[in-house]
């Protein structure tokens, strides 16, 4: 018996790609927040050198009907920011090539909850040597998806004062802080979770398992904020710069498959970071059928 067990632990595990003759799409956007110069021809020499064969591609190729047509390849590759990441999540079909998200953005949610703190040469190395492919658990708001967290309620316009500062415009995004400091004490939301009652809510966040470094899950997390002064919102902002937000009293957490948001008119909104408005109401729910994706086992 001893012999036969040896030969079964010694057996290599399947990987997600062929070792030889493998096929590659490459999405490479070169402004990504944390991408150098030079990156591109890095990231070609370390696919050649792992025997991969590969098309490289810029962003303004992204459609979906390219990633419809990659169905030919045994992997997507994408090097490019959050933004990148997400809108080939998006447009990816379901039962087409995995994906390996590298990290070459700013913040870099989804990469890390894929590869952990890894740099991108690194966590394309491990992707293709010992990845395994999974399903990226994800959200969707009136059918859109996210696959990081969705955040409802006029306190969401201070995004669009985020911005404006990144366009250069430091006027422009004052007026857009007032604004959204003004709304978000004189118009609020009404939310619940699945078939509970409505209540009121200056914010709710919609939080996937990526949000804390996770892939798979069987439900969101869903965040009710009640913050009736401003003294509440500068707390819970303050506490948001680390994990103790969650131990806040104006903040409510609670696991949810659905949830339903209503307002009297607009709803602002952001999905995984971008500005959203949503007109009377919004219906978030869980999708444990996203991507595929090529993740590690260990991301330590």
């Amino acid at each position: 018996m001893e012999p036969l067990a040896a030969e079964i632990e010694d057996k290599p595990k399947r990987r997600p790609i062929p070792e030889v003759g493998a096929k590659a799409l490459v999405l490479f956007n070169q402004k990504a927040g944390s991408v150098s110069a030079g990156d591109d021809e890095k990231l070609a020499d370390a696919l050649r050198q792992a025997g991969v064969d590969f098309v490289m591609v810029g962003p303004e190729k992204l459609s979906r009907r390219l990633l419809e047509r990659a169905k030919g390849y045994d992997v997507l590759i994408v090097l490019g920011g959050d933004g990148t990441a997400r809108t080939v999540a998006e447009l990816a079909p379901r039962d087409g090539p995995p994906l390996i998200l590298l990290p070459g953005g700013t913040l870099n949610i989804l990469p890390k909850a894929l590869y952990g703190e890894l740099a991108w040469p690194d966590a394309l190395s491990a992707a293709l040597e010992r990845g395994v492919v999974k399903r990226l658990t994800s959200g969707r708001a009136n059918g859109e998806p996210f696959y990081v967290a969705a955040l409802f309620g006029p306190t969401t316009l201070l995004a669009r004062a985020r911005e404006a500062m990144r366009e250069g415009k430091p006027l422009a995004a004052w007026r857009r802080f007032q604004h959204a400091w003004k709304r978000s004490f004189t118009r609020s939301i009404r939310a619940r979770i699945g078939r509970e009652p409505m209540r009121k809510a200056e914010a709710i966040g919609v939080l996937c398992p990526s949000f804390s470094g996770g892939i798979e899950a069987d439900t969101l997390e869903w965040v009710r904020l009640d913050a009736r002064h401003a003294l509440d919102f500068a707390r819970v902002s303050l506490r948001a710069l680390t994990a103790d937000w969650r131990n806040d009293s104006s903040v409510e957490i609670a696991p949810c498959k659905s949830s339903d948001i209503v307002s009297l008119g607009l709803i602002p909104a952001t999905l995984d970071g971008e500005p959203r408005t949503f007109v009377s109401r919004v219906r978030v729910t869980y999708d444990p059928k996203g991507p595929r994706v090529i993740a590690l086992e260990d991301r330590a």
